[in-house]
């Protein structure tokens, strides 16, 4: 997120508080989630995830990122290793930020979906990417949320799980061609939103382009 991460670093940018929440609204919960991950108990990962994003603000830690060196979440996660490792003893005795604002995170919600995540052999690394991806979708669906509501339960499900046309048609109160049309028109309206998510925060459609690579990737 590049354009967004020079704003954020900048301090004299005009917009830089609202590109730090952007940022954290993106990562935190993949960030709680690796720290899960990494077999952290819910407290203990809660008091680092505000550690690490407390310190991310107060020391700054975005003047150190290089956009030449590589992805802006290789480096997150490179950073966040790092305070994993040499601040995880204080972190702990701070207990959530040692009476510091604590950020505004919904942790009882992100612990909530943890819980409800399959069993999985994946290396948190590459599940810290896939949670980002998940990020991106999530946003793109927001876009659309009162057109996909309609139709969520046909979406969601693969072609042999999903209910009839005639089902859907009955539940709605229009005709199956109009289901037809609804539901192509509401996937075509969801790749684009994914597409102007990501290009929200890409120069150009090259940097759009790898990025849509790496977002399909996380689930390969």
């Amino acid at each position: 997120m590049w354009t967004v991460v020079l704003r954020a670093k900048d301090p004299s940018a005009a917009d830089r508080r609202d590109a730090l929440q952007q940022l954290i609204e993106t990562y935190w919960k993949p960030v709680y989630f690796f720290i899960r991950r990494k077999g952290s108990d819910p407290d203990a990962s809660k008091d680092l995830a505000q550690g690490f994003f407390t310190a991310l603000l107060e020391k700054n830690y975005l003047q150190y990122v290089d956009r030449g060196a590589g992805k802006f979440r290789t480096f997150l996660l490179t950073a966040l290793e790092h305070f994993m490792a040499d601040d995880y003893d204080r972190a702990r005795a701070q207990k959530r930020g040692g009476g510091r604002p604590l950020l505004s995170l919904d942790f009882a919600q992100a612990e909530s979906e943890v819980r409800r995540q399959p069993v999985s052999d994946e290396t948190p690394e590459k599940a810290f990417r896939r949670d980002w991806a998940f990020r991106v979708m999530a946003r793109a669906l927001k876009a659309l949320q009162e057109e996909f509501e309609a139709l969520r339960l046909h979406l969601r499900y693969t072609a042999s799980e999903a209910p009839s046309y005639a089902d859907v048609a009955r539940r709605l109160g229009i005709t199956e061609s109009d289901v037809k049309t609804r539901i192509h028109r509401t996937r075509a309206r969801y790749k684009e939103a994914i597409l102007d998510v990501v290009r929200s925060y890409t120069e150009s459609e090259e940097d759009t382009r790898d990025e849509l690579r790496e977002l399909f990737a996380a689930f390969s």
